[in-house]
């Protein structure tokens, strides 16, 4: 299943053996993507298999570096070796611009591609906004190391900041890219509200239990953006 991204659609991630557990008992899923962060789940990783094989919705698979906020400690050789596994499950996969960067990485986008999958390539500051200008060049890094869809996660404390986020999110779109920005911290659920009306394709809320500050629950988010 490969989900259509013409207009904003809501993510729910996927991080503990409690949610594969909800999921395969056929709990209900109100978001249009589920990402499955297999750097949570690697102890589970054969349940969080089978579980993904017969996913309600699109997957979006997820193998975080420990430098943004990853679990396990995993190197890049150990990251790669996990996708490998599961790309042809995916119809998104997500993985850091700065991981594109390593000769690990050199032909992922293409290995995602082979598969129909779709990449998107991330950028995640837990500690502040790095500024417009950092932010405008990371999102054209992600576009130049082979990204369908450029993704943007960073902490946002004021409305100057969600209004620098929401002028390159417009912007892109407005160029016909696909472009994910999110707020984390004080403005996180505001920001994830304002982006996804701006132009914002992927917007993500929690399965169940929230994993970064600032989300909404997926079911809450999907029916707030549907009123406004």
């Amino acid at each position: 299943m490969n989900p259509d991204l013409s207009s904003p659609r809501v993510v729910a991630t996927v991080t503990q053996t409690d949610d594969l557990s909800f999921l395969a008992g056929g709990g209900a899923v109100f978001s249009d993507v589920l990402e499955y962060r297999l750097d949570n789940l690697l102890s589970f990783e054969d349940n969080a298999a089978r579980v993904m094989a017969s996913s309600p919705r699109p997957v979006l698979l997820t193998v975080r570096t420990p430098d943004e906020g990853g679990h396990g400690n995993l190197d890049a050789a150990a990251r790669l070796a996990i996708y490998r596994r599961h790309l042809a499950g995916a119809a998104l996969v997500d993985t850091e611009i700065a991981s594109l960067a390593l000769p690990e990485f050199a032909d992922f986008a293409d290995e995602v591609r082979a598969t129909g999958g779709r990449l998107v390539a991330s950028t995640h500051d837990f500690k502040g906004f790095p500024g417009r200008d950092a932010l405008a060049d990371r999102i054209a890094e992600a576009y130049s190391r082979g990204a369908d869809i450029a993704k943007v996660a960073v902490v946002v404390t004021t409305m100057a900041e969600l209004f620098d986020l929401v002028s390159l999110v417009e912007y892109h779109h407005g160029k016909g890219r696909l472009i994910s920005a999110m707020g984390m911290g004080p403005l996180g659920k505001l920001s994830r509200l304002v982006l996804a009306k701006a132009g914002s394709c992927l917007n993500y809320g929690y399965l169940r239990v929230a994993n970064a500050p600032g989300q909404w629950e997926a079911a809450e988010l999907s029916t707030l953006l549907g009123k406004i």
